[in-house]
């Protein structure tokens, strides 16, 4: 009977035992046929690949002659489908008649198309890859699509939406970016900020009404994007003024004042001035002091000449090295303060004459 029994427990582990041998051979069997089968997928798209890339690299360089962008369009679907990826690459890379005629070689392969019909997929990662190709080809058709997905879900759907509005500039997405900038998990501030500079003069309209966005990161963000503009108006000038002298949050106090010695208009010495001389926060007081240097006013040297004494030392400090940027009566200044004055101012303006001398040799 215990022999009986002992014969039939070895059977069936040996059963068992060979079972699982045989499983094993089966699992790297399969291993093998799906690395072969990937191998041989990925050499077949090289093959095919391999003469595309070549025209496109040829495209690229000739400057997208419009004689080549026939051929480019009428490829074979196989061996456009292999060299899209790197065609994707250029894409994002060229810039001038090389980017234009490559964006006429997508879009004639429906590119733009597929692409909008992408966005509205499950699949963060295609929703994102479809973003990022319309920005590429500059789809002005997309914006609406495009600024819709700055609600998504996903924050890098988020992101990539942000950026390819950004490269298509189209400046009906300004409001939309910046109302992006006020929800629970904005997007990136420093990317909002540089599509909206992107978007150009054409979004001035937007940008000057988020002065007055109870939220804080979206007037910020407006102020930082008004300081890329070139040739502002008076208005403007003006109202950010109102910003520098009246807003609730000091910071974005600062940022006006920034902005205003970034524009550099003669219009913003007078609000600085004021700024400077006023009992403000000394944050304030040396981020006016400080614009006034960028702009560079000689208006403005007596004014700051006063405050190189100032009892809060940061504003003496930025006092002092903005007279070095107002021309010759800035440097009268400094000169007479670093011989006849006494400790910190004494020091103040001995350190900007340096560098002053240093800067001028």
């Amino acid at each position: 009977m215990t022999d009986g029994r002992s014969d039939t427990m070895i059977e069936t582990i040996t059963r068992v035992i060979v079972g699982m041998w045989l499983l094993l051979l089966v699992l790297v069997a399969v291993v093998i046929l799906v690395r072969a089968a990937r191998l041989h997928r990925a050499r077949r798209r090289a093959r095919l690949a391999a003469v595309p890339r070549r025209e496109l690299l040829s495209f690229v360089a000739d400057g997208g002659p419009a004689d080549q962008i026939d051929a480019l369009a009428g490829l074979p679907q196989d061996a456009w489908t292999a060299a899209e990826p790197a065609a994707v690459a250029m894409l994002a890379k060229v810039r001038g008649e090389a980017h234009a005629g490559l964006v006429e070689v997508f879009r004639r392969r429906g590119a733009a198309d597929r692409a909008l019909r992408e966005l509205t997929r499950r699949a963060p990662v295609r929703r994102a890859r479809a973003a990022e190709l319309l920005g590429n080809l500059q789809a002005t058709e997309a914006v609406p699509r495009l600024c819709d997905l700055l609600d998504d879900e996903n924050a890098d759907v988020r992101l990539v939406s942000v950026r390819a509005l950004g490269r298509i500039g189209d400046p009906r997405a300004a409001w939309r970016l910046l109302a992006s900038l006020a929800r629970a998990q904005p997007a990136s501030a420093q990317m909002v900020g540089l599509a909206l500079a992107q978007c150009g003069s054409g979004a001035e309209g937007a940008l000057r009404a988020a002065l007055d966005h109870p939220a804080l990161l979206v007037r910020l963000t407006a102020l930082e994007a008004l300081a890329l503009l070139k040739a502002p108006s008076r208005s403007l000038i003006t109202l950010i003024a109102g910003v520098l002298r009246a807003d609730e949050s000091s910071e974005a106090r600062v940022v006006a004042a920034r902005t205003l010695g970034r524009l550099g208009a003669r219009d913003g010495v007078a609000p600085l001035l004021e700024v400077l001389d006023s009992d403000a926060a000394p944050p304030i007081r040396a981020a006016a002091a400080q614009a006034l240097g960028t702009i560079g006013s000689p208006a403005a040297a007596t004014r700051l000449a006063a405050h190189v004494a100032d009892a809060e030392y940061r504003v003496a400090h930025e006092s002092a090295h903005a007279l070095r940027r107002c021309g010759p009566a800035g440097l009268t200044y400094l000169q007479t303060l670093s011989t006849e004055s006494a400790g910190l101012t004494g020091t103040h303006a001995r350190e900007a004459l340096a560098i002053a001398t240093i800067a001028a040799r």
